[in-house]
C-alpha cells in the first residue's frame, strides 16, 4: 500500500465524514423529482457522475482519483485515502421527432391522429453520488446511488401510433454497498452488491372497435372507438458486481468490472377504460375481460461488462480509454400477465441483441485548481429494425462531451459539463402480420432524436 495511504489509514477518522454521508441522504432525498430518459444504448444510463461522463466514459472502469468512478468499478474503492463523495445532478433536454406514412387498424383502415409527433421522449433531473472511506491499511469501502436504467416516452392519446404506446416510462433507483481490498500495491479487488427498486408505467390505446367488428358486434368500427389500458407496478431485486484495479506504473492503470444481471418481477394495478359507444363493454361482458384488476410482467435487466484504461502521458495529460457490453439479448420480450384469467396477455416481441460502447477521451489538469475533460463515444443499440416500436425508438448514438472543474478550497471542488448526444433516423416498421401486434395494426415510418445534457458535480475529499 502507499506510504500516503498508510499514514492516513493510522491517523483517525476524517472530521469531513459527516459531510460525506450526507451526499448520499441528498440523493436519495431527490429520488421523487428523479426523472428518467434513456441517454444509453436501449434504456440504459450512464450518467452516474460527471467526472465519468465529461469524458463519455472513457477510462471510467480504470480510474480511481475520486468517489465518482464508484459506480463504475467497485474496485474504485480501494483509491480512498481517508473519505470523499460526490453528488452529480443531470438535466437531459432531448429533442425528438417522428414521420409515419402509414398507420392501420388490421382491418386495413387509416388510423386518425398525427403521423408527426415530436417531443415524445421527456425531459429529466438525474442524480447520482457516491461515498467513499478507509477501513484500514487494505481495505476499503463505498456506496453509490445511481439510476442504471430509464426511459421517459410520452404521446398524445389520439396519435395515430397509440395502439402501440401512450406512456411509457421506467425508473430505477440502484443502492450498490461494495468493499475493496488492496490486494498488493499494484493489484485492487472489490466487489458489492446492488439493491435496486423498479418502478414503470404502461400504457395504450384499445381498438374495440377493430375487436368488436372481428366478433361481430353490431355498430363496432375499427379506428374509431377507443379504449384505454394502463398498468403500473414495482419491484425490488437484489444483484451483485466486482471488479478489479491494475496499476502496472505510476503512469498506467487498467480496469475490469462486471455487473450482474437484475431479474424483477414488476406487479400492480392495471386500470381499464373503456368506449363511449359501448362496444368494449359488450366485450366485457361476454367474455369477462377488459376488467380492472392485478397484473405483473417479467423484467430482466442485463449484465454489463466493462474494460478502461488510463495512460499518463506526460504529468498534466491523462489519456482514457473505454470499451463496454451490455447483453441485451434478456430484452426478447414484454409480456403483461393479467390476473383474470379471461384476460389474454398482452405481449410485444424485442429480440434485442448485446451492444457495445467505445470510448476515447482525455484529462488535463492545468494546474493545481483547473482540470479540464472531454471524450468521444459511439454507443452501439440493441434494436432491431423490425421490432423497433414507440415505446422505445431506440438507435446508435454518439456522445460528445466536456466539462471544467475548478477546486475552491483544499478539499472541496465544482465541476460544471455539457454533453451532446446524436440519433441518426431509424425506422419504424411494425406489421400486424407480426405475433402480438394483430390488435395494434400497422405503423410505419421513421423515428429521430437528439439530446443536450447539462450538469454539475461537487467532490468533497
Amino acid at each position: 500500500m502507499p506510504q500516503s495511504k498508510r499514514l492516513v489509514a493510522q491517523g483517525g477518522g476524517s472530521t469531513r465524514g459527516g459531510a460525506t454521508c450526507a451526499v448520499i441522504v441528498l440523493a436519495v432525498q431527490l429520488v421523487p423529482i428523479w426523472n428518467t430518459t434513456a441517454q444509453a444504448a436501449g434504456f440504459a444510463l450512464r450518467e452516474y457522475s460527471l467526472s465519468a461522463a465529461s469524458t463519455s466514459f472513457a477510462g471510467a472502469s480504470a480510474t480511481d482519483d475520486s468517489a465518482a468512478f464508484l459506480p463504475f468499478n467497485p474496485a474504485a474503492a480501494g483509491g480512498v485515502q481517508d473519505d470523499d463523495a460526490q453528488l452529480t445532478l443531470n438535466l437531459i433536454l432531448p429533442s425528438s421527432r417522428a414521420s409515419f406514412g402509414l398507420a392501420t387498424t388490421s382491418a386495413s383502415t387509416s388510423i386518425s391522429g398525427s403521423t408527426r409527433p415530436e417531443d415524445f421522449i421527456q425531459q429529466a433531473v438525474e442524480p447520482g453520488a457516491s461515498w467513499r472511506i478507509r477501513l484500514s491499511d487494505r481495505w476499503a469501502a463505498g456506496v453509490s446511488v445511481s439510476a442504471p436504467w430509464g426511459l421517459g416516452t410520452v404521446y398524445d392519446r389520439t396519435w395515430a401510433g397509440r395502439y402501440y404506446a401512450v406512456e411509457s416510462r421506467l425508473l430505477t433507483v440502484n443502492i450498490a454497498p461494495d468493499i475493496a481490498w488492496q490486494v498488493s500495491d499494484s493489484l485492487t479487488i472489490g466487489a458489492g452488491l446492488q439493491v435496486q427498486y423498479a418502478t414503470g408505467v404502461l400504457s395504450n390505446a384499445i381498438d374495440f372497435g377493430t375487436i368488436g367488428a372481428l366478433f361481430s358486434i353490431p355498430g363496432a368500427l375499427p379506428g374509431q372507438q377507443d379504449g384505454f389500458a394502463e398498468f403500473r407496478a414495482d419491484d425490488w431485486a437484489i444483484g451483485y458486481r466486482a471488479g478489479l484495479l491494475w496499476k502496472p506504473d505510476d503512469r498506467l492503470a487498467l480496469g475490469v468490472a462486471w455487473r450482474s444481471q437484475i431479474r424483477h418481477d414488476l406487479r400492480g394495478d392495471v386500470d381499464f377504460s373503456l368506449d363511449t359507444a359501448g362496444v368494449g363493454a359488450a366485450l366485457s361482458g361476454a367474455s369477462g375481460a377488459f376488467i380492472d384488476g392485478k397484473a405483473r410482467t417479467r423484467l430482466s435487466l442485463p449484465y454489463v461488462a466493462s474494460a478502461g484504461l488510463s495512460w499518463q502521458a506526460t504529468d498534466k495529460l491523462t489519456i482514457l480509454g473505454e470499451v463496454a457490453f451490455t447483453d441485451w439479448s434478456s430484452i426478447d420480450e414484454l409480456r403483461i400477465s393479467f390476473s383474470n384469467p379471461s384476460q389474454p396477455d398482452s405481449f410485444q416481441a424485442y429480440g434485442w441483441s448485446g451492444a457495445w460502447l467505445y470510448a476515447m477521451g482525455a484529462k488535463y489538469d492545468h494546474d493545481s485548481d483547473w482540470t479540464f475533460r472531454a471524450g468521444a463515444a459511439i454507443d452501439g443499440s440493441p434494436a432491431r429494425n423490425a421490432t423497433r416500436d414507440p415505446r422505445i425508438p431506440d438507435a446508435t448514438r454518439t456522445w460528445l462531451s466536456a466539462s471544467v472543474e475548478r477546486r475552491i478550497t483544499t478539499s472541496t471542488s465544482i465541476q460544471l459539463g455539457y454533453a451532446r448526444l446524436m440519433f441518426p433516423d431509424e425506422p419504424i416498421n411494425l406489421s400486424a402480420a407480426r405475433s402480438g401486434n394483430e390488435l395494434r395494426g400497422t405503423l410505419i415510418g421513421t423515428t429521430d432524436a437528439d439530446a443536450d445534457m447539462l450538469s454539475i458535480q461537487i467532490t468533497l475529499r
